[in-house]
């Protein structure tokens, strides 16, 4: 019999060397054809952010809020005015509005003037404890007329006493006020309302509203001396002493 020929490894490096060029050959044409088509679109880069600086921006700042300054409440002196008229229009004291606005002549007013209005807490206490005798206010019912002070004392033109009246409604008729050294005077007849105030001069003049006029030429007020404003029945009222000074 005739042996049969078995082929060798030589015999197929051809077929090899063919194989690797085909598929070298199909991958260079796929790759050409995918290179043609569309292109996908490039994604934007992925934003990056500090989450500590975020959240920090987020909390508000605290700032001081300062609380509105109050607006003052002031009243423009027209004609015809007088301190006491305002003063009882505005249902203030005479004597607060005075401190208030430095005044120290109630009749030193002119047209156009601006006078500040203070608050009913500051009024209640504008007149220093030294300066005012009797000053709790009684039932709406009684009168209860007060000697606030004595002021400007030494000058004969400007030289008053200022009586305030923090009860009920007092008719005036026949109370007297004096100095302890039989000078007297006897007020008119006049009403003096709750709230209401009158200043009484030392000198001569004409009698106002707010304004009355004992009529001496020289001052009366002295250092200690005891001022007493008696009612109608000659009851002792109220009672000041001059300070020194």
């Amino acid at each position: 019999m005739g042996g049969v020929r078995r082929a060798t490894w030589r015999q197929f490096i051809p077929f090899l060397g063919l194989n690797v060029l085909v598929s070298t050959l199909t991958v260079l044409l796929v790759l050409a054809i995918w290179g043609r088509g569309p292109k996908l679109p490039t994604l934007p880069p992925t934003p990056t952010f500090d989450v500590s600086a975020r959240l920090a921006s987020a909390i508000p700042t605290a700032t001081a809020t300062l609380p509105p300054s109050p607006t003052p409440v002031t009243y423009t002196v027209r004609q015809g005015d007088t301190l006491g008229g305002i003063a009882q229009e505005l249902d203030i004291s005479m004597e607060s509005l005075m401190a208030a606005n430095g005044l120290a002549n109630p009749d030193a007013l002119a047209v156009g003037q601006v006078l500040v209005i203070p608050e009913l807490e500051e009024s209640a206490t504008a007149v220093p404890e030294s300066e005012g005798a009797d000053a709790s206010p009684t039932a709406e019912g009684s009168p209860q007329v007060v000697i606030r002070g004595a002021y400007e004392r030494g000058d004969l033109q400007t030289e008053f006493v200022y009586l305030e009246n923090l009860g009920g409604v007092a008719s005036m008729l026949g109370w007297t006020l004096d100095d302890g050294e039989g000078n007297v005077f006897s007020f008119p007849s006049f009403t003096l309302y709750n709230g209401g105030g009158v200043n009484v001069y030392t000198r001569a003049g004409t009698n106002s509203v707010i304004n009355l006029y004992w009529g001496f030429d020289q001052p009366l007020w002295t250092p200690g001396k005891l001022i007493t404003l008696r009612d109608a029945q000659g009851g002792s009222h109220s009672q000041f002493q001059v300070p020194s000074g």
